[in-house]
């Protein structure tokens, strides 16, 4: 099985392809309809379901209940770049001194260009 990271979060092959069919609806999307974009009607739809669960468990979809009814929909929670920056303010919180572990972490930065555009960054940031 295929894993890959996602905000830091170890996501399997199926999770991934849910994760990639959210993004790609921009949107709320029912159980049955992400089921139905999976299309090779090899998985069954408590498996995506069960998918559906860990992702909301992980942080990485968000699910609302349907007004007058037990059908919920579900979106990303946001964009990749979006949870990676999402974890990141997590570790962030979860540290004792994140002054600290942000100096550590740039300071490791290798490429220059990254450092200069974090720069570029800090100084919009920054202005008011």
């Amino acid at each position: 099985m295929v894993r890959r990271l996602v905000a830091g979060q170890r996501v399997g092959a199926l999770e991934h392809a849910v994760l990639e069919e959210l993004w790609g609806a921009g949107g709320w999307l029912n159980g049955r309809e992400i089921w139905e974009r999976l299309g090779d009607g090899t998985r069954a739809y408590t498996t995506v379901m069960t998918i559906l669960g860990r992702l909301v468990d992980k942080g990485l979809v968000e699910v609302e209940r349907v007004e007058k009814g037990r059908s919920h929909v579900y979106r990303a929670a946001g964009d990749p770049d979006e949870l990676t920056a999402q974890a990141i303010n997590s570790l962030l919180a979860a540290t004792a001194d994140p002054r600290q572990a942000l100096a550590y972490f740039v300071e490791g930065l290798a490429d220059p260009e990254l450092v200069a555009e974090l720069a570029a960054v800090l100084d919009r940031v920054r202005r008011p």
